[in-house]
């Protein structure tokens, strides 16, 4: 038990923290080493995007109802659901924020305000924060739950399958509570806020990782997984194309942002692999 309570905070909590504490050493630096670190967390959720999120959302529904093309095609429908609901929040508030004297003008000038960082609001940044602490904290239910099955699942007297497992989402959760905390500054909160914020997303995942190792001897229901999931893909989905890839190309632009984008996609991908093997 020492050791999934240990291990399990290590992986979630303490490094949500220390992420998010990066972000304010990092930005006391040269600005190219800041934007490295940008745009590689950016490279590191496409990856957990669409190499484990949507993937883990289909083969749960699969499973949960034993019919592969309608598990897949449920699994996507909530993803587009989830997407296109928090668009629609940001576009409800983009009209609020964004009144202006003359319809036809506000059409004609606003056209490009939910796809440029130049013309980001701070109302718009907070929105896409929270969205993101929403999403981070949904997606944190089923990782906790894994976590927290992990540690039981084995006749080891050391838990290796737990503790390699708490290692990989070490590193995961370092570059999101960095990616996290960093938007969160982007909507002028102050630091503390943005930490205790970022810190707070962590905390599902802690909780449950100890809640599934109690109860991992009971049946999990796959179609609850999935829907978590789901709605965790569709979220993300929407913060990464409205909100954090228009942010990297234009205010952390850099010639080597592509560059920095793969290394994040390929080294989360690689531990994705890893942790799926």
């Amino acid at each position: 038990m020492i050791w999934m309570f240990t291990f399990g905070a290590l992986g979630t909590v303490v490094a949500t923290f220390l992420g998010a504490l990066f972000t304010k050493l990092i930005s006391k630096t040269r600005k190219e080493i800041f934007n490295f670190f940008q745009n590689f967390s950016v490279g590191a959720i496409i990856a957990l995007l669409f190499l484990e999120l949507i993937v883990e959302s289909i083969s749960h529904f699969q499973n949960g109802i034993n019919n592969e093309f309608l598990g897949a095609l449920y699994s996507l429908l909530i993803v587009f659901t989830a997407g296109a609901l928090f668009f629609t929040v940001h576009e409800l508030l983009h009209k609020i924020s964004h009144h202006h004297d003359h319809d036809h003008d506000d059409d004609e000038e606003c056209v490009d305000h939910a796809h440029s960082t130049e013309v980001f609001n701070e109302k718009s940044l907070l929105l896409a924060s929270i969205i993101f602490l929403v999403a981070i904290s949904v997606h944190n239910i089923p990782e906790g739950l894994s976590l927290g099955i992990s540690f039981i699942h084995t006749e080891e007297s050391i838990p290796m399958h737990g503790i390699i497992m708490s290692i990989i989402l070490f590193i995961h959760n370092f570059l999101i509570g960095f990616s996290m905390c960093n938007s969160f500054l982007s909507s002028k909160r102050n630091f503390k806020t943005s930490l205790a914020l970022t810190v707070l997303s962590s905390l599902p995942a802690y909780l449950l990782a100890i809640i599934g190792y109690f109860i991992s001897t009971i049946s999990i229901n796959e179609i609850f997984i999935a829907v978590m999931f789901s709605i965790s893909s569709g979220s993300l989905l929407y913060v990464l194309i409205i909100e954090l890839l228009p942010q990297v190309f234009k205010e952390y632009k850099s010639k080597y942002s592509f560059l920095y984008i793969l290394i994040g996609i390929l080294l989360c991908g690689t531990l994705i692999f890893l942790h799926v093997h």
